[in-house]
């Protein structure tokens, strides 16, 4: 395998906080409030699709390129083909700066508003930082259960299937279900997935499940990170909650997989999981709070 010098590798790490993942998709979700939600779950499928394809993809062009013309490549397709689709999409928009920041005065200052603020960025931080933990650590977890890493990168690509096949199932059955019942849907199978991990990691049939559940957990959040804060908090100032939640998100996620190297080294690999585990249930809670609070004060 190809060896990555240090200073690429940290450029693209510093990169990613500035990428348009985040304010496109709060871009598109302001859009979209008043269209159907399998509207939106549509567009995170189609993004699902790319993800899935990137890894068998870059692995194809690994084989006969190095990985400076694959990186060439992908930064020729964002800046010859993402670039200009963005800007002829915000040319037919009527969303501008202003629309997207501005916050009316009685729902800024809402104390039950900045509670459900709250739990909402500890229940995604929670999500996330499990998410990171597993997915930065993912091979040598599987390899600590004595499956073969020929098997081990098998079953690891059931990953990517698992996404868009939830995802599938959100984009028919979103119109019926809200944003907070999907919401809690994932975390419980993110819970399962820790726990069928933690419990079962000694059978193959036990890591399929996991990844599955895994899987299905990951696809399920991507399209609750945006529909969930439009849902609970509404349009106005839409951008700039998301982006105080992606703060809280990100800085938890960026030291997930050191605090799971670091439990694993010292306590061992099943106490390591169960403190994923307690914060995979940890999210369901604080989402459940979410979703009870609403139900109290449905005016809100």
């Amino acid at each position: 395998m190809q060896s990555f010098s240090r200073s690429p590798y940290s450029a693209c790490n510093l990169r990613r906080p500035f990428s348009f993942t985040r304010p496109h998709s709060c871009f598109w979700f302001s859009e979209m409030r008043f269209m159907p939600k399998g509207q939106i779950a549509l567009l995170t499928l189609i993004v699902a699709f790319s993800s899935t394809l990137f890894w068998p993809l870059t692995s194809l062009l690994l084989a006969s390129i190095s990985w400076r013309q694959v990186c060439w490549i992908y930064g020729g397709c964002n800046v010859l083909l993402a670039l200009p689709l963005i800007h002829l999409a915000l040319g037919g928009s009527s969303v501008t700066l202003g629309h997207q920041r501005k916050v009316h005065g009685p729902q800024a200052r809402s104390f039950s508003k900045l509670i459900d603020l709250v739990l909402v960025s500890v229940g995604f931080s929670l999500t996330t930082f499990v998410f990171s933990a597993l997915l930065g650590r993912m091979i040598p977890i599987l390899s600590s259960t004595g499956l073969e890493m020929e098997r081990t990168a098998l079953v690891s690509t059931l990953f990517g299937p698992s996404q868009v096949a939830v995802r599938l199932f959100a984009a028919s059955f979103t119109e019926r279900v809200s944003p907070i019942q999907l919401t809690m849907l994932s975390c419980v199978m993110l819970s399962a997935a820790t726990f069928v991990i933690m419990l079962a990691s000694h059978t193959l049939v036990g890591i399929v499940i996991f990844i599955a559940f895994f899987g299905f957990s990951s696809g399920l959040n991507s399209i609750c990170r945006g529909s969930l804060p439009l849902s609970v908090f509404g349009p106005d100032g839409y951008g700039t909650r998301v982006g105080l939640i992606t703060t809280f998100r990100l800085s938890t996620a960026s030291f997930a997989p050191f605090f799971f190297s670091f439990i694993q080294s010292h306590y061992g690999i099943v106490l390591a999981l169960a403190s994923l585990a307690l914060c995979a249930i940890g999210s369901t809670l604080s989402f459940a709070f979410v979703s009870a609070r609403s139900k109290r004060e449905p005016s809100r």
